[in-house]
């Protein structure tokens, strides 16, 4: 029954596709020649910058991942630092083309694209291996990286209507507060700056706290904070690695305040149901990962094109009327 919804889902995307295997052309990904012979595996590796299990998030993306590689028959390396970090992550970039077999194509989270420019434009120009970012990136053209697709959330987008709708429920917003558990991350940035723009529009001043992945760190820097900014009463947290500190913090304050946050998990969805958080903004990472793999396979096989340079996953907003929905699919597809 799962693989039956998932297919149906994305056959109204433009995205269905049957196995086939590879052979060792080296063709531009354009040419006709590219298409695949049916004689051995496609290798793709795709390049993180967290994974599961000490990121839930990026649990529901492997479950793409794993899922579109078994339905479409091929072979996953699944690459990431062991802590945040984007230097390690140019480091895995640079030693998957620069390695004794090369994969036939890479997908990559664009966290940073001035430091993953030079090795993703070797791979694409020197090496013509196809290249899509996923879950983090602006699309090709705003990156200057010459990568097929984007396939993923507009993050500053879902960050500024995080804040539209946190304003329309705070009649009485005094100041915000971005809670950003990776600083650095160009994506989260991205997020801040969207809630920022929108608490400008309005008048309400707002800053950036910036906290760590580490749960009891975070929240004591967290508590600090609201012990010393008692006036700030709009929190926008940027996932559950944010959400999770917040909610311990947060349960001990008697006055009225608004928080939203990005990405789901069952305490947020919980929090949700119980009132403590408006809304969460899905990304949907279940299809980050699976039409990665997807396209770049399709790209392989068959010299197929993206439709569109950004493929957007999101942002959409999970609240109230629809958390007994994505009560049923957390932990798989949310």
């Amino acid at each position: 029954m799962r693989r039956i919804i998932v297919i149906g889902l994305l056959v109204a995307m433009m995205v269905a596709c049957r196995p086939s295997l590879r052979s060792t052309t080296t063709a531009p990904v354009d040419s006709p020649s590219l298409v695949q012979s049916e004689t051995e595996t496609l290798n793709l590796t795709l390049i993180q910058h967290a994974s599961c299990p000490w990121a839930y998030f990026w649990c529901v993306v492997e479950t793409g991942i794993h899922d579109a590689a078994q339905d479409l028959g091929v072979e996953v390396t699944i690459r990431r630092p062991h802590t945040f970090d984007p230097d390690a992550v140019t480091q895995l970039i640079e030693s998957a083309i620069d390695g004794p077999i090369r994969p036939d194509a890479i997908g990559v989270a664009v966290i940073d694209p001035d430091r993953f420019r030079a090795p993703l434009t070797q791979a694409v120009q020197k090496f013509n291996i196809p290249v899509i970012a996923y879950n983090a990136g602006s699309g090709p053209k705003q990156d200057n990286i010459p990568y097929r697709a984007y396939i993923g959330p507009d993050e500053r987008q879902g960050g500024y209507e995080g804040g539209k709708r946190l304003l329309a429920e705070s009649p009485s917003a005094v100041k915000g507060a971005c809670i950003n558990h990776q600083p650095g991350a160009l994506n989260l940035e991205a997020r801040c700056q969207g809630f920022f723009d929108a608490l400008q529009e309005a008048g309400v001043a707002a800053e950036q706290v910036n906290i760590t992945p580490n749960p009891a760190e975070s929240e004591k820097i967290l508590q600090r904070y609201v012990t010393q900014k008692p006036e700030v009463n709009v929190f926008l947290t940027l996932g559950p690695e944010a959400a999770v500190p917040f909610y311990q913090v947060i349960s001990n304050r008697k006055d009225t305040y608004s928080h939203g946050t990005f990405d789901l998990s069952r305490t947020i969805l919980t929090a949700i149901e119980q009132g403590t958080t408006l809304f969460a903004i899905d990304q949907q990472p279940y299809l980050e990962g699976y039409l990665t793999v997807q396209w770049l396979t399709w790209i392989q096989r068959h010299g197929f094109s993206p439709p569109s340079e950004i493929i957007s996953t999101g942002p959409s907003f999970i609240d109230a009327t629809n958390v007994d929905l994505m009560q049923q699919q957390v932990g798989e597809y949310r």
